[in-house]
């Protein structure tokens, strides 16, 4: 089946500085509007009340710009506390988060202080997240959303200067690609992979802009359409991403989704052979990366030995 959206049109056409405005506004308290993110707000109040400066929404549920259909079923939270010592944290790690299903959503809580995020290394340490990532979501408001306290940006440190860790925003992208191989449920899988894609996309547009300071998906499709008029190799990543959209749009890709996240794997590997992207590696560097790269990849190591 041929599906007719027009994405230019949806996504990536220009916006009127009225728009710009109104896509940077923020709001100071619960979203009444939102009951499930009053709830989870009111929650969040009663368990930590004296301890919480701030709760940002961030990601593509929070994104008001994409269309009225865009599948929102992944929350990401982030909460600014005073401290970390009254959050509780899992056995296994010093890193404090939550992960449950709300209403048949996946919410993900994180936990973090205002010290950690004006320094990189003790961040590292408290999160499992890229740093220069999440500055960039919190320091820029059009990236975030304020659900309840303080605007904390002013706070934060300038990103003018920032410099991007590659190898572990790559990193990133290949652990959804992972995810993606070694799911058995179909939906799952196809969702795994278009949050890859989304994310591959952040990566080119940081690697070949290193200026550009958005997370939204709208904007990264932006950029990109932008970034292949010159830069021919990526209006396949283009393609890519229009593709994860109309999956999010519609629940289906236009192509057959395992030749599609074949071809994608095939895509990526083919550029770092290339010395097209940060790193120039070969096979041997690709394996030894994955190998290394969070608990390793076997799936992702797997299909590199076929190529």
């Amino acid at each position: 089946m041929r599906l007719k959206i027009n994405l230019k049109k949806v996504l990536f056409k220009d916006r009127h500085e009225k728009e710009k405005k109104e896509r940077i506004m923020r709001e100071d308290i619960i979203d009444d509007n939102d009951p499930l993110i009053n709830s989870i707000v009111s929650d969040l109040l009663n368990r930590y009340s004296d301890n919480i400066i701030a709760i940002y929404g961030i990601g593509s549920y929070f994104e008001a710009s994409l269309p009225p259909n865009w599948v929102k079923n992944d929350l990401d939270i982030i909460v600014f506390v005073k401290s970390l010592e009254e959050i509780p944290k899992q056995d296994w790690t010093e890193i404090r988060y939550e992960k449950k299903e709300v209403n048949g959503n996946h919410l993900w809580l994180g936990y973090n202080t205002l010290e950690a995020y004006r320094d990189k290394n003790r961040f590292s340490k408290e999160s499992f997240s890229n740093y220069e990532w999440n500055l960039i979501d919190m320091k820029h408001p059009e990236n975030s959303k304020l659900l309840y306290g303080e605007e904390i940006q002013t706070q934060l440190p300038e990103t003018d200067d920032l410099i991007f860790d590659y190898d572990d925003v790559l990193a990133r992208v290949l652990y959804h690609l992972e995810k993606s191989l070694k799911e058995k449920n179909p939906s799952t899988a196809m969702k795994e992979c278009s949050k890859g894609i989304f994310k591959l996309g952040f990566y080119f547009c940081i690697y070949f802009d290193p200026a550009f300071r958005s997370t939204t998906i709208m904007e990264i499709g932006r950029k990109l359409q932008q970034l292949s008029a010159n830069r021919k190799f990526i209006k396949k990543l283009v393609d890519f991403y229009e593709n994860a959209i109309i999956f999010r749009l519609t629940d289906q890709y236009k192509t057959e989704f395992k030749e599609l996240r074949s071809d994608l794997i095939t895509y990526i590997f083919a550029l770092l052979d290339q010395g097209a992207l940060h790193k120039k590696m070969k096979y041997k560097e690709i394996i030894i990366y994955l190998t290394e790269s969070f608990s390793g990849f076997p799936y992702l190591i797997q299909v590199i030995k076929k190529i």
